[in-house]
């Protein structure tokens, strides 16, 4: 049976460092019925110098553990689980005291081997970006993990152009990832604008690649503006969203070849066989003239002559009225 897409609303940013606005997208976030909640779990002098352009946001999105810890506790009673990007030793410890199921690291930690070494043993959840990644770097970094390393990692494919142009998603990447990281779950980072009907479709359309995850931002307000809103949707928007999912994830099916049973009673319905076209006696030898290819009343079954190859020249060793379906052993 295939697994449940996981579904992560992303608040990235968007608590701006503050409780009550972290507590009120937990609260929309879990009203989803997202299967996580995920956080940056920022501390500016683990992330940047204090003459980088955005230090002293940085310095804002800082919280006490306590607010995280009473966070993660909200997240667990609902049923959810939490995720935070962490930017170094710092930010991956906190998320270990104050609950975290997993971490996950950007394309801005994906060179940080000892972050990286250091998350995949604390934690059994890991998610790693790859978006912007050449493939021979992801190669180097995946080549030595073993199967129980590899077991805990999800690979995410996407980056934020604030929006990303639907051209530039190049969702065909998925299935590639797939092909060439087979034994990892691989995930989506939907970036798309967050005010146009693209916010639901994109994810759609990268289901069809055989994600396991989607990650997708989630703001209270697109009005207000706050941090990372623009590839959000509001917490209403985010049901409409999970709902679109689950709708429609059983269409992908199983990964089988093998016909289910509603193809089954199609084929046996659509499909032809070998019939009478006269009165037949036992013995008569069969043409062109007295059988042909035609739905008839009775169904198929493995019985039945499909091809009609296999009955011509044969002799009947019963006799068969017109219209009556000849079977293999009728000849």
């Amino acid at each position: 049976m295939r697994k449940k897409i996981e579904i992560i609303a992303e608040v990235a940013q968007g608590y701006e460092g503050n409780e009550k606005l972290a507590n009120l997208l937990t609260k929309g976030a879990i009203a989803s019925n997202t299967d996580a909640v995920k956080f940056q779990l920022v501390y500016a002098d683990e992330l940047a110098t204090p003459d980088y352009e955005y230090y002293q946001l940085f310095k804002e999105l800082e919280m006490m553990p306590r607010i995280w810890i009473d966070i993660c506790q909200k997240i667990h009673d609902a049923g959810k689980k939490v995720y935070f990007d962490v930017f170094g030793l710092f930010s991956l410890d906190m998320a270990k005291q104050v609950g975290a199921d997993g971490v996950k690291l950007s394309t801005t930690e994906f060179y940080n081997n000892a972050l990286f070494d250091s998350a995949i043993i604390q934690f059994d959840t890991l998610y790693l970006s790859v978006g912007g990644i050449p493939t021979e770097d992801i190669d180097k970094k995946l080549s030595a993990l073993s199967t129980e390393q590899v077991d805990k990692i999800c690979l995410m494919y996407g980056f934020q152009s604030e929006p990303t142009p639907l051209d530039e998603n190049n969702l065909n990447k998925l299935g590639i990832f797939k092909d060439r990281y087979p034994n990892f779950r691989i995930g989506f980072m939907d970036h798309s604008d967050g005010a146009l009907d693209d916010a639901y479709y994109l994810p759609l359309v990268a289901m069809g690649t055989g994600i396991n995850t989607i990650e997708k931002h989630i703001t209270l307000d697109r009005e207000l503006e706050i941090e990372d809103y623009i590839s959000g949707v509001t917490p209403s928007e985010f049901i409409k969203f999970v709902n679109l999912v689950r709708r429609f994830e059983p269409v992908l099916g199983l990964n089988s070849l093998e016909l289910t049973e509603q193809e089954e009673v199609y084929r046996n319905k659509a499909t032809k066989s070998v019939v009478a076209l006269c009165d037949l006696k036992s013995g008569d030898i069969l043409t062109l003239d007295t059988v042909a290819l035609k739905r008839c009343a009775k169904p198929i079954t493995e019985h039945s002559i499909l091809e009609i190859e296999q009955a011509l020249g044969k002799v009947l060793n019963t006799d068969i009225s017109i219209d009556s379906p000849i079977v293999k052993e009728d000849l």
